[in-house]
């Protein structure tokens, strides 16, 4: 007899790989699914994450605001600062308060921190000989740490004079009873103005007991979302939770003149909160609009004791379907202020990302402090 040979037949085979295909196809549907939901899972991390970082950057340089600009008896500079960079005059004489808000209508708010990044801008300098015009060195009794390129906050002692935002030429120059600061014209310095008397509408020269503040290399930050596109954030766009000098650089920057803090920031709108004249208490939320509160005056300012700031992040996936809703809530209305609520509208593939909404209320402790 032949022995008979082993092996698959042609149906074993087929059978076979079907099997393995319906194996491989149900396998990668799992991965697909998987994938899907990995994906929609750390994108809204991730956006919570952003989220948090933005609104704790933002809640740190709120709280800071102010930093060497009060004084016992109120703002150091109440009667006005006087501002000058490369060539132009930034501020003649107008109040700059410690904090402020730009209305962004219906796209982001914007916030401008005026404050000290150095140790010893808590611990102003004291002038000690008079000046003798706008454009002479200044002698104080401490150097309070200033160095070439620094800014300095000139005032009053009392803080009625009109400020002058000044930047050292050079190191200070110690002598037998104090030192010199240089705030000279020259091109290392382009906040020093070549003639005060023409640059301001007063100009002031200081005088023994006024003061000056280390102001550090920070001056005047503005915070605000700004766009790849250089438009208002939209689901076309992505957008980034950055800051910029509001001095030296440009009115509507672009990123690449900005410093990004955190990414895929769509939203960040703030309200003033107001006490009344010679109070700590907080009782009115209000937008940075309308005849006085979209450029307080310096009685005004000293009424804002805190800031409500709300910060909306956007997932970077974009999903098949419709997983937001048509409006997104910033913050709810409140008894005292019933009228108070603050919503984002959502529209066509806006819809289609996922959303964190955070939201703080950030007293400006430097203000409370000084009791104004």
């Amino acid at each position: 007899m032949r022995a008979r040979s082993g092996g698959v037949s042609l149906v074993e085979l087929m059978v076979a790989v079907t099997l393995a295909l319906i194996t491989v196809i149900a396998v990668m549907q799992v991965l697909v699914v998987y994938e899907a939901r990995r994906r929609t899972t750390t994108a809204a991390n991730d956006s919570e994450i952003g989220a948090s970082v933005g609104l704790h950057m933002i809640e740190r340089e709120v709280r800071m605001a102010g930093a060497g600009l009060t004084l016992p008896a109120g703002f150091a500079c109440a009667g006005g600062v006087n501002i000058f960079h490369r060539g132009a005059t930034i501020s003649d004489g107008q109040p700059i308060a410690p904090l402020s808000i730009s209305d962004g209508g219906a796209g982001p708010d914007r916030i401008r921190i005026l404050r000290s990044d150095s140790a010893f801008g808590v611990a102003p300098a004291t002038i000690v000989q008079n000046m003798a015009n706008a454009s002479s060195v200044i002698t104080v009794n401490s150097s309070v740490g200033l160095a070439a390129g620094d800014l300095a906050l000139a005032g009053g002692a009392e803080g009625t004079k009109t400020c002058t935002l000044m930047q050292m030429s050079a190191a200070p120059d110690e002598l037998a009873n104090g030192w010199e600061l240089s705030h000279s014209a020259v091109a290392a310095a382009p906040y020093n103005p070549a003639a005060p008397d023409v640059a301001f509408a007063d100009a002031p020269s200081y005088e023994v007991g006024d003061i000056v503040v280390n102001l550090g290399r920070l001056g005047l930050r503005a915070y605000g979302v700004i766009c790849n596109d250089g438009g208002v954030p939209s689901a076309s766009n992505t957008c980034d939770l950055a800051s910029w000098n509001a001095i030296a650089g440009p009115a509507n920057p672009a990123l690449a003149q900005a410093d990004s803090i955190t990414p895929q920031v769509v939203n960040l709108q703030a309200q003033y909160g107001i006490a009344p004249a010679n109070s700590q208490t907080v009782n009115e939320w209000v937008d940075a609009t309308g005849a006085v509160w979209a450029a307080p005056g310096a009685a005004d300012q000293a009424r804002i004791k805190a800031v409500r700031v709300a910060i909306v992040t956007r997932s970077e996936n974009l999903e098949r379907d419709i997983v937001s809703p048509g409006q997104l809530v910033l913050w709810d209305d409140t008894p005292d202020d019933p009228d108070g609520a603050m919503t984002m509208p959502l529209a066509g593939d806006e819809r289609r990302y996922r959303y964190s909404v955070l939201r703080i209320v950030i007293p400006l402790v430097n203000v409370i402090w000084a009791g104004v």
